[in-house]
């Protein structure tokens, strides 16, 4: 586990599930409309000295969860009765699942790209679903035009919110150094960076990104080769309106941008296969970056189970 002296007591009302019962540190949404399918609370593992947060033991097995616990919430709480979400998937099935608690309808727009394994998840699950080569610009007209709140997280103020969480729970078992993060539109890191903020310390943070699309990470360092394919098919976003946000808070942390190769990807995941460790390759991406880095004592974000 993580060693330090440095501990922080967070007050926590344990009456409550999930992202909740950190509630008095997050923007607030009245306790009626608090939907959570107890997600959070994340085992973090010590592995040859790198600390893996579990997020893909999340309820619908990503990271995701704790921003869509938030986010469908306050949407509920608006009193909302239809949402719209563009999502390589991850976003997607987790959304599906907290608007099913609500009664809400989800208008879905995915990429013919998106994962199969994810495909298939997301129409069991009986979402509304266009398959667009465009979905995030259709998702943002299709919104506009029929007067539908947009639950992306990052064209949403209250997309990071969730996230927070994390910080809170690394902070409760004591301080380390670095922490890694894949990176796709910042949403992760942006709300892992401020719920540090809140604590009023933070480790370096570390941007990861593949060496197919680095828009963030190829901004903090130069030390990389280019691909023209990759693995961490997650990782999708060429443009954000969070990437200056993110570049700041990963500079002012200390922190820098890692560019990672398949093979290295591939690497980290016979590493943490042998561990007993089978997670998603947006998850071995960052195990990559902490490995190259040398950074013993780190914390591994493993964002998203494997399908």
């Amino acid at each position: 586990m993580i060693k330090s002296k440095l501990r922080i007591e967070l007050p926590e009302d344990k009456s409550q599930k999930g992202i909740w019962r950190f509630a008095a540190f997050l923007n607030p949404v009245r306790q009626d409309f608090r939907l959570s399918l107890e997600e959070g609370d994340t085992k973090a593992e010590e592995i040859n000295g790198l600390i893996l947060k579990r997020e893909d033991q999340n309820p619908t097995g990503s990271a995701k969860d704790r921003g869509m616990a938030y986010l469908v919430s306050k949407a509920y709480e608006a009193g909302h009765k239809n949402l719209v979400l563009s999502s390589s998937g991850n976003a997607a099935i987790s959304a599906l699942s907290y608007c099913r608690l609500a009664g809400i309808r989800l208008f879905l727009f995915i990429s013919p790209n998106t994962e199969a394994g994810k495909k298939e998840m997301i129409e069991k699950m009986g979402g509304e679903v266009t398959v667009s080569k465009k979905p995030i610009s259709d998702s943002l007209k299709f919104a506009k035009r029929n007067n539908y709140f947009n639950l992306r997280p990052s064209v949403n103020q209250f997309g990071p919110e969730g996230f927070q969480t994390i910080a809170f729970e690394l902070a409760k078992k004591g301080y380390f150094e670095d922490i890694f993060i894949p990176v796709s539109s910042g949403v992760t890191l942006t709300g892992v960076a401020r719920g540090f903020l809140k604590l009023g310390f933070s480790p370096r943070i570390h941007a990861c990104q593949s060496s197919f699309l680095h828009p963030i990470a190829g901004k903090l360092t130069k030390n990389f080769k280019e691909e023209d394919q990759t693995l961490a098919k997650s990782l999708v976003a060429k443009t954000t309106s969070l990437k200056d946000e993110v570049i700041r808070l990963v500079k002012e942390s200390g922190g820098t941008g890692w560019v990672i190769t398949n093979q290295e990807m591939l690497e980290a995941e016979e590493f943490l296969k042998e561990k007993g460790v089978e997670t998603s390759y947006e998850g071995c991406l960052s195990v990559a970056a902490a490995k190259k880095a040398g950074c013993p004592g780190a914390v591994c974000l493993l964002t998203g189970r494997k399908y």
